[in-house]
């Protein structure tokens, strides 16, 4: 064998080595451990929307973070869990005491979220896709009134340091399928099956 021959050879050994080796790092980079966070529940927030039907008017308000953790790698969210307060929701569009306390009020009772049974919601991501820009598609659970269903939205990055996070999500809920309604009446055919919530997210680093 001439050393032409030899030489081309070795070229190809090492060049295999080579991407061998760039595999094997861009492996071992894809399943290097996320790092906990802890959902700060005072500065988080989230804000509910629910419609009319066609949209002609709404009502807004907000509910609170019990509880949330995320596991994050490299700025995107790779799991994670939050618990709802759902006994702390408020409305904040009518400003007559007595409507906006009959609106909390009915919001609270069996027709709607029936708080005293299910004073909780949860929301568990099960998968997300990769961030094109800081927005990322996730799926999750969504369990309201003890009904649990899957849920697909969309969440961004909205600032990152080396200690904590901020997200946007965005999440439009079929309440019909977890049962928040007035039942087969008037009242409940002319409100939206959809209903909006908008969370975002402060969640500092958990250093061991």
């Amino acid at each position: 064998m001439d050393n032409e021959k030899m030489k081309n050879m070795k070229n190809k050994k090492l060049t295999t080595l080579i991407l061998g080796l760039a595999v094997l790092l861009s492996s071992l980079t894809r399943i290097s451990p996320s790092e906990s966070y802890t959902v700060n529940t005072e500065t988080s927030t989230v804000k509910w929307t629910a419609y009319h039907l066609a949209k002609s008017y709404q009502h807004t308000g907000h509910l609170k973070l019990k509880s949330g953790n995320l596991q994050i790698y490299n700025g995107d969210i790779v799991s994670g869990e939050f618990v709802i307060d759902m006994s702390a929701i408020t409305n904040d569009d009518i400003e007559d005491t007595n409507k906006n306390k009959n609106l909390v009020n009915d919001l609270k009772s069996e027709r709607f979220f029936n708080v005293e049974k299910y004073p909780e919601a949860s929301l568990k991501i099960t998968s997300t896709s990769n961030a094109d820009n800081g927005v990322f598609d996730i799926i999750a659970e969504i369990t309201i009134r003890g009904i649990t269903e899957e849920i697909t939205f969309s969440a961004k990055r909205l600032d990152q340091d080396d200690s904590s996070v901020k997200y946007a999500i965005s999440l439009e809920i079929d309440r019909i399928k977890h049962e928040v309604m007035y039942g087969w009446s008037i009242e409940n055919a002319m409100l939206s099956n959809k209903f909006d919530l908008e969370i975002v997210i402060f969640a500092n680093k958990i250093v061991n």
